[in-house]
């Protein structure tokens, strides 16, 4: 495991369509944006014209897996195609202020987003989560569970977060609400390992608060309708997933040899960009979600990334509930490929 070291400097994500570019470090590269028209029906133009193509934060940390250990994220061989290998848009955080206070934030570059660097050091309930935001002003906000696995590290296990600039206690108990309801309850993150699951609203979990505006849903087909181009990070999807189940290696081979619109380049999405993606979410609660534009969101995608813990395992989402899992890579998912 090691740390990704490089990084598109802010300018690239704004010009040229995603060129998966070779590294020195032997990676793919996800450099910058194709200049696209923007007409996507769920936001205003202007909307996203302002966020066209900033990106959403990849994970820092290199982490691959030969499916039973880890394997060097150099080695083409065996690291192709895994999020460690493919390196898109690191993470960059400034100091700023946050609520009334004049310090004591953490500006994320990429998606505009302001956040406590210090977490509420007690659980809380839902409730008293969301009026603590309230109170510390300046549009404090509970986060949603987009924004808040924008900060999860992948490559990193307990706790799944660089925690040179966040601090994020390393008890089991580090679940942190979302203002994003679940079907039986609201989405929680654990950092531990960077998890997700649903909990009732009177039980306890941590807060980390967040200003800033929450981010539209900004999709246009593509391709004569076989892709899905998101304005917001420059990711273009496939529209249709595979009807057929895949194994975790499988996967990987599929979308590597993939051809839609007479592109190629795609590949498997890692565990965030399926996330940033809002799939399980309802739309009217969560902006981001993307999920009506999908015709078949339901079931459980594999993503390319490894777990840290366990490198015999890789995660995946659950497309209906948004749901995020891992399971062993031999075990059998569906496929939506990205480029």
């Amino acid at each position: 495991m090691s740390t990704k070291r490089t990084v598109i400097p802010p300018f690239a994500r704004f010009v040229a369509w995603p060129l998966l570019l070779a590294s020195p470090l032997g990676c793919e590269i996800v450099a910058g944006i194709e200049p696209r028209r923007l007409a996507p029906a769920a936001a205003p133009e202007s909307v996203c014209t302002e966020i066209a193509g900033a990106g959403f934060p990849d994970s820092a940390t290199r982490f691959c897996s030969d499916g039973a250990s880890e394997v060097s994220c150099d080695d083409t061989s065996l690291g192709a195609g895994q999020d460690g290998h493919v390196l898109g848009v690191l993470p960059s955080y400034t100091e700023a202020p946050f609520g009334k206070a004049a310090g004591g934030g953490v500006r994320d570059e990429i998606l505009d987003l302001v956040w406590e660097s210090d977490a509420a050091p007690a659980p809380v309930s839902w409730e008293e989560a969301r009026a603590r935001c309230e109170k510390r002003g300046g549009g404090a906000r509970l986060p949603s569970r987009v924004e808040l696995v924008s900060l999860v590290d992948y490559g990193r296990d307990g706790p799944a977060i660089n925690p040179s600039m966040i601090s994020v206690p390393t008890s089991s108990t580090d679940l942190y609400w979302t203002a994003t309801s679940a079907m039986d309850g609201v989405w929680v993150v654990g950092f531990v390992d960077g998890s997700m699951t649903s909990l009732d609203r009177t039980l306890a979990a941590r807060t980390r608060c967040v200003t800033g505006p929450p981010r539209a849903s900004c999709l246009e087909e593509g391709a004569g309708g076989e892709t899905l181009i998101d304005e917001r990070t420059g990711l273009v999807w496939q529209r249709v997933s595979t009807p057929e189940v895949s194994s975790w290696q499988g996967a990987l081979a599929f979308c590597a040899s993939l051809m839609l619109g007479d592109a190629k380049g795609f590949r498997l999405p890692s565990i965030k960009e399926l996330v940033s993606l809002g799939l399980g979410d309802s739309a009217g609660e969560d902006p981001t979600s993307t999920a009506m534009s999908f015709p078949d969101g339901e079931g459980r995608f594999w993503s390319s990334t490894p777990v840290a813990a366990a490198p015999s395992e890789a995660w995946l989402l659950d497309g209906l509930t948004g749901r995020i899992d891992h399971q062993p890579v031999a075990m059998k998912a569906r496929v939506r490929c990205v480029r």
